[in-house]
């Protein structure tokens, strides 16, 4: 049986955010970090909360697809270097699982129909979060489709998936497929402003090939954590 493995790229999140700082040095300006002896333009993630759930886990590996990891892998290595990035500018993160785990594991929900979902929704909103996102991978029979797409469910979640797809397809150059309405449990569920990204699909081969690579996974961190500082930025 493969062993599942979650690649934690720090070193890479050290050498990406260092070519950041040579570029903004030698252009004069940088959009993602600012210009130089100013602020970042991260300033807005100070003291936020954010609950990232990344998708699956445990005895369910989600989409396993035509690449060499599986959603569950590919979700949980995103979420933690997303973690890493929001910590680095002042957030506060709240995981819905830090392992290959299920979330309901050692929970009332464990074995429940629903149990994984119930638990990520309870974390949620038992927190002082202040938004969740849901990180997912996704298929489709058709193999050439491929792209990204973030989806929520009440009218307070719009802005927040409307914003994270503008900057995760702007930092990524993946497909945009939009921002849809979609009956999720865990966004039908959760108190706080939610949003469900779908990074790139397991049935493509070169996205699968790329959600496996720890550079790409980075890149996506970084869309994200855009995205989620423009949203603080906004004052939602």
């Amino acid at each position: 049986m493969r062993q599942p493995v979650v690649l934690y790229s720090n070193i890479w999140a050290t050498l990406l955010m260092l070519g950041f700082f040579l570029v903004s040095g030698w252009s004069g300006s940088n959009p993602l970090l600012g210009a130089p002896n100013r602020q970042t333009g991260l300033e807005h993630l100070q003291g936020k909360i954010v609950v990232l759930d990344p998708g699956h886990g445990g005895g369910d590996p989600g989409t396993v697809g035509v690449g060499p990891t599986t959603e569950a892998e590919n979700v949980l290595a995103i979420a933690w270097e997303l973690k890493s990035l929001l910590e680095r500018y002042g957030a506060q993160v709240i995981m819905t699982r830090q392992t290959d785990a299920s979330a309901s594991a050692g929970t009332q929900f464990d074995g429940e129909r629903n149990g994984q979902l119930a638990a990520r929704v309870a974390i949620a909103n038992r927190s002082r979060g202040q938004i969740y996102i849901s990180l997912h991978n996704d298929w489709h029979d058709n193999p050439q489709i491929r792209g990204t797409s973030v989806h929520y469910y009440k009218s307070q979640d719009l802005a927040l998936a409307e914003v994270l797809q503008e900057h995760l397809v702007g930092h990524t150059k993946a497909v945009d497929l939009g921002v849809r309405r979609s009956n999720f449990y865990v966004l039908r569920n959760t108190s706080i402003p939610a949003a469900l990204v779908e990074i790139g699909f397991l049935s493509n081969s070169d996205e699968a090939r790329l959600l496996a690579k720890p550079s790409y996974r980075l890149e996506v961190a970084l869309g994200l954590l855009a995205g989620i500082n423009a949203y603080f930025a906004g004052g939602f």
